[in-house]
């Protein structure tokens, strides 16, 4: 899920939890102090948006609590309807964010070292080409078993002595995005590698590390 949907969500919840909070728990408190409350916060939030786009994540929060105080003002005193629309609002970021964990495409390890393959095995025959000729850096996609693929991702030999470990996969839109962490831990490889098997792939697939670095595919 996009960061800015994550975020207008959130911003929706706030809302409905304090609407729900000072009026369940705190109903000495009127309403028009709760919705100002909510348009004064919302505002304030999203005038964040002043110091670049640096501050646009945090005021799409803002976006979703004014959503809530725009629908108290709508609603009025019908206070039926806006229990209505806000059980509506949960149950659909539920559904949605429990849609996308479901779908979330998962990914494993690979071991370098198999005592069960061949050497007709396509991913182990690349990996030991890649300890021979520690030139080639970049990602390789190949395939595995059932449909499932298999990303080599080798540093080269300047990088003798570090190690890789995933951070993230996420998929958006048709794009897949794997994140890595290269670190020095005196590795014996004589080309850095990682394999990674992966449940599915979109047509575009984007290799990075938390440093910055796009790796770049190998022809």
């Amino acid at each position: 899920m996009h960061v800015f949907t994550t975020l207008y969500f959130l911003g929706l919840l706030i809302g409905i939890g304090y609407y729900v909070l000072t009026h369940l728990i705190f109903k000495e408190i009127k309403e028009n102090k709760s919705i100002l409350f909510l348009l004064g916060a919302g505002l304030v939030v999203l005038g964040l948006v002043v110091g670049g786009f640096g501050g646009m994540p945090i005021s799409v929060l803002g976006i979703g609590i004014l959503t809530i105080a725009v629908i108290l003002i709508m609603t009025g005193k019908h206070f039926l309807w806006r229990k209505y629309i806000f059980t509506f609002i949960v149950l659909v970021i539920v559904g949605i964010t429990s849609f996308v964990y479901i779908n979330k495409p998962g990914y494993w390890i690979i071991k370098k070292e198999n005592p069960y393959t061949t050497t007709q095995d396509n991913v182990y025959s690349y990996y030991k080409e890649l300890q021979t000729n520690p030139d080639i850096k970049g990602f390789k996609v190949m395939n595995i078993t059932e449909g499932r693929k298999a990303i080599v991702l080798s540093l080269g030999k300047e990088r003798t002595g570090d190690s890789l470990e995933v951070t993230n996969l996420k998929e958006q839109y048709e794009k897949t995005t794997l994140t890595v962490r290269s670190f020095y831990n005196k590795s014996t490889e004589k080309n850095p590698t990682i394999i990674v098997g992966v449940d599915r792939l979109q047509p575009h697939i984007e290799i990075r590390d938390v440093d910055g670095t796009i790796y770049k595919k190998v022809k």
